[in-house]
């Protein structure tokens, strides 16, 4: 359950803001988290900076787990995404991984259990 926020430049149209989000969503499906479905935390917010010059800028907060691999796949799947709808070139993209132990993540005012894939899970 990753919690992502991805800042974009203020005067984005809502509909490309909305674009964005959900093909993050989808992203996180196709690389990140395959079968978490129930929670994907992705907003979209407009601050003041230029593209190149602090935007876009991509934070996601999850739970340890995750491997370079599938990392990099959200990266790259995100960077062709904000490419698609912004014009943003990969190397402006900046995308930061914060990882917190799962005792410090709540939902409904509950403790989240450590991530594992859910290739383990179906075991």
């Amino acid at each position: 359950m990753p919690v992502i926020r991805i800042e974009v430049p203020e005067g984005t149209p809502q509909d490309i803001k909305r674009r964005i989000r959900e093909g993050a969503k989808q992203a996180v499906l196709d690389t990140l988290a395959p079968k978490e479905t129930k929670y994907d935390y992705v907003a979209v917010r407009e601050v003041f900076a230029e593209i190149g010059d602090g935007v876009p800028l991509v934070t996601v907060d999850l739970r340890p787990g995750r491997g370079p691999e599938r990392k990099k796949a959200l990266s790259d799947s995100l960077a062709k995404l904000l490419d698609k709808e912004l014009g943003v070139p990969a190397n402006d993209v900046y995308v930061l991984y914060r990882e917190n132990p799962a005792e410090n993540h709540y939902c409904g005012g509950e403790p989240l259990a450590p991530w594992v894939p859910a290739s383990e899970l179906d075991q």
